[in-house]
């Protein structure tokens, strides 16, 4: 479901996340940026109901 928001952003972050993801457009620059954070949490999620075995390198903080 897409939803209109208002919303400020840091514009710096937009255009990095730009460059990063290879889109052209800044919706689909916050769209893949939270995708990626939303993926992120279910791997570590998935990692501690498996008692924690091996190792996560966090890259988002």
């Amino acid at each position: 479901m897409m939803v209109k928001k208002t919303i400020y952003l840091d514009q710096d972050y937009i255009n990095r996340a730009r460059k990063i993801f290879g889109v052209k457009t800044e919706k689909e620059a916050v769209n893949k940026a939270l995708e990626l954070a939303i993926i992120d949490d279910e791997i570590i999620q998935v990692h501690e109901e498996i008692g924690g075995k091996g190792e996560i390198e966090e890259v988002f903080k």
